[in-house]
């Protein structure tokens, strides 16, 4: 009897587990030395996934933006960009979102930036060369918006200013939103070195933008959705000393972490990689060119290497070029490259398609999105 009960008590420990974020999974490993390699189980790394899935099917849905050449009838075809919100089974559910000129004069499509609490933080370039940014956010379910007033920005003769936004987020510890940027002096003509980059944040609270006095390594190409939001934490991938990492910068404290991204074999030609948030984790997707296969790892801490855990491997998979983003369902959402572009998802378990989903792009992003009825703007002071 006593032997029935410590195995009902077991399987009861691993569905409860099954249900945490790797950093707790991680923590708990040391209770018993059967949980140290659980998400090498394969049992348990089902029942871990149906977990994932059942958390955010039902509860989100997914926010969509791209790029795509609009191919006309008299052979000019035009550059568009557009936003979806795609809910459903197969994401058969697609509502088109327009989302507000901030430069009117210019029409310009905005880009999404990031998603957080239903808010869209989105940017849109414009004047001479699409040298100005301006930044906007916008609440689809209470139509409420917000221009960003700009920075102040110092020119230096013979270099071209560049502006990437880092990330958007939520600051819970001073209920406040803030967005990070980078500027930096580019010398496109005899390509000399500039001025050090210049970090600036902005806070809602106060309407205003202020310096940071901090050397952190941006990344002067981001590209769509590689900018992730997670509890009060903005993250980003680019290069120190040559070798690849993510940087963490915390929007309470304004500090940041940096954390060593894990080797791949050493005879595979350099990666695509992903930044992604998958259960209440920030996780990599890696997609291996010479072994056809796509790998999915979770890191357990900020700043410890040794943490990242690889969860999936999806080998074989030769018609998955860029995997842009994790859908609502646990699967990633990417483009084949040779059918016409169309967007489409697969199942990280079985690797298989799960269906096409009808929108075609050149480059894309995606985010959950859920729906808010709360205000933001009225934390301006």
């Amino acid at each position: 009897m006593e032997k029935k009960y410590d195995q009902i008590s077991n399987d009861l420990a691993l569905e409860i587990l099954a249900k945490l974020p790797v950093k707790s999974l991680k923590r708990f490993s040391c209770v018993q030395k059967s949980w140290l390699n659980l998400l090498e189980n394969s049992n348990f790394k089902s029942m871990y996934y149906e977990n994932l899935k059942s958390k955010t099917a039902y509860s989100s849905s997914l926010l969509l933006w791209r790029n795509f050449y609009d191919q006309r009838g008299d052979g000019n075809n035009v550059y568009k960009k557009d936003v979806y919100l795609l809910s459903g089974e197969k994401y058969e559910n697609i509502v088109r979102l327009v989302l507000p000129s901030l430069v009117e004069e210019y029409d310009v499509p905005g880009m999404v930036i990031e998603c957080v609490n239903g808010i869209i933080c989105y940017s849109e370039t414009y004047g001479r060369k699409g040298k100005k940014l301006k930044i906007g956010l916008w609440n689809p379910k209470t139509d409420e918006r917000k221009i960003i007033p700009p920075s102040i920005i110092i020119d230096e003769p013979g270099f071209d200013l560049e502006v990437s936004v880092h990330g958007f987020g939520y600051d819970n510890m001073n209920d406040d939103y803030k967005v990070i940027q980078c500027v930096y002096y580019i010398d496109y003509e005899f390509y000399l070195d500039g001025p050090s980059p210049i970090w600036q944040i902005y806070s809602l609270k106060n309407n205003c933008w202020k310096k940071l006095e901090l050397e952190m390594n941006h990344n002067e190409f981001l590209e769509q959705g590689s900018v992730k939001y997670l509890n009060g934490v903005c993250h980003w991938c680019c290069e120190e000393y040559g070798e690849e990492v993510i940087v963490s910068f915390n929007l309470s404290t304004e500090t940041f972490q940096t954390t060593s991204i894990v080797l791949v074999q050493r005879n595979d030609a350099p990666p695509i990689r992903v930044l992604v948030v998958l259960n209440e984790s920030l996780a990599l997707i890696s997609s291996l060119a010479e072994n056809s296969c796509i790998e999915i790892s979770i890191l357990g801490e900020i700043g410890v290497k040794e943490s990242w855990v690889k969860l999936f491997t999806v080998r074989h998979f030769l018609e998955i070029d860029f995997p842009f983003g994790m859908g609502n369902k646990c699967d990633v959402i990417y483009f084949i490259e040779n059918y016409n572009d169309e967007l489409a998802s697969f199942d990280v378990i079985t690797g298989k398609i799960i269906h096409n989903i009808g929108i075609k792009a050149e480059w894309f992003g995606a985010w959950i999105y859920k729906e808010n009825l709360l205000s933001f703007t009225t934390r301006i002071n």
